[in-house]
């Protein structure tokens, strides 16, 4: 028996999308605007790593300080969620 073929959804000539009304508790909206804050920070921790790490790259000298913040940048940002969940 042959495999069904698998189709994407650009393939498809219409696309399904879903509306719904949600009505959250007060405890719900305290959980939903906590982790939005905390995505949004999580987002401008890893923006103002990359900032650091492009101004420290323009430095050209061969200060350990520098580089070792570097080398620090680089690790943070392999694993991002690691390094900020501490």
């Amino acid at each position: 028996m042959p495999k069904p073929k698998t189709v994407t959804m650009v393939q498809l000539p219409y696309h399904f999308g879903v509306r719904l009304r949600v009505y959250p508790s007060t405890e719900q909206k305290c959980l939903i605007k906590r982790n939005r804050d905390a995505s949004r920070f999580i987002y401008n921790e890893l923006v103002a790593m990359n900032r650091e790490l492009y101004a420290l790259r323009q430095v050209h000298c061969p200060i350990m300080l520098v580089q070792q913040r570097i080398a620090t940048l680089v690790a943070r940002l392999k694993r991002p969620a690691a390094s900020i969940a501490n």
